[in-house]
């Protein structure tokens, strides 16, 4: 039995006995003082040599079932519970290859609820989807790499999400007249080494991630770089290495007076999601990045185990306690006071 939130009863059948109280109570008022002399006690020897005193002990009888009842609800075992929990997570390392070329600054996103007034840059898009993607893993390690022509280590592969929050903010485009061009295979590549290097360096602890992902979110076809995507695909793919492909960006998106909506090969990228085992996805708007995210995180589920046991107090000992030392002081008042005699 339950009571409220932290305590509970272990055997509280024995509440029942409160139902006897008021027997007890009725009893003693119709019976009244008469029981002195129908029941004598050596109580009657405290008398002796001392002047009966007079008053109204018409309640007396009714005082001493009530002081029963805090030892009925000890008998009834109340308890403090406290229940304690254990967590342990087998997470993802999950790598986000971020395109940060300057077609990334194209704004065509809308939110399809309509709400959005103006449309927003794809980079921007991406960065709040991904934000919102790394707060629902907060037991998987997630790093960041950008590119445009190269690559570059945006944030380390690290379970400190709010650190990330922050690099992720910062994240910003390249110029194009110093930078120039999508190296989709070298980021691929980049990616790749570092999860990598990740399991090497933990070579002499236990395994407790049980897989690593790529999630490419580009808007552009590879242009860049000495490796061509399917070659980088091929080699992460022998290290179990899984890639998301999400491609962003309408056909109507222009940038600079040009169309820049499809420049991604899709081809390619689907090609690249097949050989290492992952999925493509197309994101045309808000709705269809979130989408293409929350589907990665359904596949890519962490295995998290949970063991939760209780802590209990027993507390009869405060009940009990009083209702002990009630009973003594009333019996020992009784005893000391003698009602008078007939």
């Amino acid at each position: 039995m339950t009571l409220f939130n932290d305590y509970v009863l272990a055997e509280p059948w024995w509440l029942l006995l409160l139902l006897v109280i008021p027997l007890l109570m009725l009893l003693g008022h119709q019976q009244g003082l008469k029981n002195w002399i129908i029941f004598p006690t050596l109580r009657v020897l405290a008398t002796l040599g001392v002047k009966p005193k007079k008053g109204n002990f018409r309640f007396l009888p009714l005082i001493l079932p009530l002081m029963l009842i805090p030892a009925i609800i000890a008998m009834a075992r109340p308890q403090e519970a406290k229940s304690r929990t254990s967590r342990s997570a087998s997470g993802i390392d999950i790598l986000i290859a971020l395109d940060v070329s300057y077609s990334m600054s194209t704004a065509d996103f809308f939110d399809s609820t309509g709400t959005m007034r103006r449309p927003e840059r794809r980079i921007e898009a991406a960065k709040k989807i991904i934000n919102e993607f790394i707060k629902r893993r907060p037991d998987d390690r997630v790093g960041i790499v950008t590119f445009a022509a190269r690559p570059y280590t945006a944030a380390p592969i690290t379970l400190d999400h709010q650190i990330l929050e922050l690099k992720l903010r910062d994240i910003a485009l390249v110029n194009s007249r110093t930078e120039s061009g999508t190296a989709i295979g070298s980021a691929i590549m980049a990616a790749g080494e570092r999860l990598e290097k990740l399991k090497r360096d933990e070579d002499t602890e236990p395994a407790i991630h049980k897989s690593k992902v790529i999630v490419l979110v580009t808007d552009g076809a590879s242009n860049s770089g000495q490796l061509s995507p399917l070659e980088a695909a091929s080699i992460v793919s022998d290290l179990d290495i899984k890639i998301y492909p999400v491609a962003i960006g309408t056909p109507q998106g222009r940038l600079a007076g040009r169309t820049t909506g499809q420049e991604f090969d899709t081809e390619t990228l689907k090609e690249i999601s097949k050989i290492t085992g992952g999925d493509y996805y197309r994101a045309l708007d808000y709705t269809g990045l979130r989408e293409a995210f929350n589907s990665i995180d359904e596949l890519e589920k962490t295995e998290v185990k949970r063991n939760t046991w209780v802590v209990r107090k027993e507390l009869y000992p405060w009940f009990i306690g009083p209702s002990v030392i009630l009973i003594f002081a009333f019996l020992t008042y009784s005893a000391m006071n003698p009602p008078p005699l007939p």
